[in-house]
């Protein structure tokens, strides 16, 4: 035979002060509710009715006369400006730089060259690796950056 047995579940630590927490602020809610009951009781309900007309029409014509002012802009000094979006210069450009000067002189150049040639041969001896792997770990886009500088060398020259 099942009976319908209802399991305790175990509360956490901080689900406990949670539950505190919210009773409190049920608590703090009724008596809150209880104190503004007992200052209106003596308050017909015609006058809390006119008092709330009042008050949403104040507030909503001040409300419609804030917004009507801002978009007219009367004013040097109103809240809001319409500034217009500038369009980058270089927003249409290729990327490509038309420059007269070489990006590497000619002896950089040869430095260059001859670091790409001491790397290669470190690569080649059995001796020298160690050193080329330490070299490419520590800086890993280093020999990518000496071909693109050999490239655009070359192509300078080309032009």
């Amino acid at each position: 035979m099942k009976q319908n047995v209802k399991q305790k579940k175990e509360v956490p630590k901080n689900g406990l002060l949670i539950l505190g927490l919210l009773a409190l602020y049920k608590w703090l809610q009724k008596a809150w509710a209880q104190w503004m009951s007992n200052k209106t009781k003596s308050i017909s309900k015609r006058a809390v009715t006119i008092a709330l007309v009042v008050f949403v029409s104040l507030t909503s014509g001040y409300c419609i006369y804030l917004g009507v002012h801002a978009i007219t802009g009367k004013s040097k000094g109103n809240a809001f400006t319409v500034t217009p979006i500038k369009r980058p210069r270089h927003l249409t450009e290729s990327g490509a730089k038309a420059s007269p000067l070489p990006p590497v002189s000619k002896q950089e150049y040869r430095r260059i060259q001859k670091f790409q040639w001491y790397m290669d041969s470190l690569a080649r001896s059995p001796t020298g690796r160690k050193l080329y792997d330490s070299i490419i770990a520590t800086r890993p886009g280093l020999m990518d950056s000496v071909r693109y500088i050999e490239k655009e060398y070359q192509n300078f020259k080309n032009q």
